[in-house]
């Protein structure tokens, strides 16, 4: 027996203050927006809570989320509410492939015909959907989908399944064996995921909540806005005013990519067109907490009239396409749309003009991010990140007609630790709404903590209105309580655009 596989674990602001700040802001990357909050209440949330546990490592500690009681959500005493169970039964289902082969994960009708393909997991990662209890699932060989390995039956509140082929429980022997099959790499990795196993089980009883990450997995790197309680108030300003006239259509133009640090504006610039903006030289967003858990803003008037109009006028020169869900199978014959989407949409990149490139720098003044994160950057910008790519997506331009919709989801995905070991992530959205359909099409959060009813938090779309809402908690893992829908429109139609933010 070779040494790796015999040793089965291994350790493991003043005025004068602002003044400077304002000079060197020419010179440094920092976020030139103003809020109401201090950098201690961003990184000393009460919500975040030290875990001891032991893996067989000796004691370790973990800064973890722990979610408040329901009643300090109202400003009550604890234990004065009782958190209400939701209607929605939805739940997270991850599923974890502990083996060196590639294998087809399909979600079982269970009504005797063939099951619908979810994706393909590969040696040693993940893949996952929305599901509810006792949905069942099996895995398959890649290349015979005949063969069923393993099923599964949802049951929560357990969100992770695992398929574990290696350790033969009650057998040491046929295990060992297993382990003395695999590589050094392939060993190291399915160490990893015992460990990840391990440690869920740990977090699990100290917070109530599966972990939906890949442990070890640092916390967001990006701040979060507290939500204390139900209508709390923040506030930020920023240089990326309103646009109020529209500009002429020849002094709109493409944006450069590979310009990079040449896009920096010095808070004591003027901004993009300038003149077509309110001469008022700051915009103040407030935020007012809709829901604490998940943590879910909304922000009025986000986006002027003039800027919605913009945004509709170039829908006329765009193809929209049939909206597809985060991780769908292709390739196999089985291959279909899925009914959880009935949109279409396309997508508006920042560079598309001055208009669309002022929007993405407002929400990066909202999210409290430097807007050179959301673009192409120059080698100098952020030289340690190792990538000079955005950590913004495009705007997602998204049309629902009467009767369509899309059913309760996350933005959240799960990542590959052995290929990116941050594992990177989408960590925010903003929903930036666009028109008021007649009936219908509110933004569905069906699961979100609160003491007085069942039924799911309803935002109801009103023009130039955002919704901050996030995927990632405060330690990392991943928020199952973002689960959240675009109800079905009744009346009318409706408009909206999506950015998502990675971490």
């Amino acid at each position: 027996m070779t040494e790796h596989h015999s040793r089965y674990r291994s350790q493991q602001p003043t005025a004068l203050l602002f003044l400077l700040l304002i000079a060197l802001s020419s010179f440094t990357q920092i976020v030139n927006a103003d809020c109401s909050a201090s950098d201690n209440d961003f990184t000393n949330d009460p919500a975040i809570q030290t875990m001891t546990f032991d893996m067989g490592y000796g004691p370790q500690e973990f800064r973890a989320y722990v979610e408040p009681d329901v009643s300090t959500f109202y400003n009550a005493p604890p234990g004065s509410k009782t958190r209400s169970k939701p209607k929605h039964p939805g739940w997270a289902a991850k599923f974890i492939n502990m083996s060196n082969k590639r294998v087809r994960l399909f979600w079982d009708p269970q009504n005797g015909g063939p099951g619908s393909p979810i994706t393909i997991l590969q040696p040693f990662e993940a893949g996952g959907t929305a599901s509810f209890p006792r949905h069942e699932f099996y895995v398959t060989p890649y290349e015979d989908e005949q063969e069923i390995l393993h099923r599964w039956s949802i049951s929560p509140p357990q969100a992770v399944y695992y398929y574990d082929p290696i350790t033969v429980p009650g057998d040491e022997e046929a295990t060992q064996t297993n382990l003395d099959n695999l590589s050094v790499q392939e060993f190291e990795s399915y160490r990893r995921h015992v460990d990840n196993r391990d440690f869920a089980k740990h977090y699990f009883n100290f917070t109530g909540r599966e972990y939906l990450s890949m442990y070890p997995r640092n916390k967001p790197s990006h701040k979060i806005w507290r939500a204390d309680y139900f209508g709390q108030e923040h506030w930020v300003t920023t240089r990326e005013t309103h646009f109020v006239e529209h500009p002429q259509l020849e002094e709109l133009s493409p944006i450069k990519k590979t310009e990079g640090r040449k896009r920096v504006l010095r808070d004591d610039e003027p901004r993009l067109l300038q003149q077509y903006r309110t001469q008022e030289p700051y915009l103040n967003m407030t935020l007012k907490v809709l829901s604490c858990a998940p943590r879910a803003f909304e922000i009025n008037n986000f986006l002027s009239q003039t800027e919605v109009d913009h945004i509709m006028y170039l829908t006329t020169g765009m193809e929209l396409h049939r909206s597809t869900t985060a991780g769908e199978e292709t390739g196999t014959e089985r291959d279909q749309t899925r009914n959880t989407r009935t949109s279409l949409n396309t997508w508006v990149y920042r560079e598309k003009d001055q208009i669309i490139d002022t929007i993405y720098r407002r929400a990066a003044d909202l999210l409290r991010i430097d807007e050179a994160l959301m673009r192409p950057r120059s080698n100098d910008e952020y030289p340690k990140m190792g990538s000079k790519g955005s950590i913004a997506e495009a705007l997602q331009l998204v049309h629902y007609d009467v009767g369509q919709e899309y059913t309760a989801h996350h933005d959240f995905g799960y990542s590959n630790m052995f290929s990116s070991p941050k594992q990177p992530q989408r960590f925010a959205t903003v929903l930036l709404y666009l028109n008021e359909p007649e009936e219908g099409g509110e933004t569905e959060f069906p699961r979100w903590v609160n003491a007085e009813t069942r039924e799911g938090l309803a935002v109801e779309p009103q023009i130039g209105k955002a919704v901050l809402f996030y995927s990632q908690l405060g330690d990392g893992n991943m928020d199952d309580w973002s689960h959240h829908a675009a109800l079905p429109v009744k009346k009318g139609e409706k408009w909206l655009m999506n950015l998502w933010v990675w971490d």
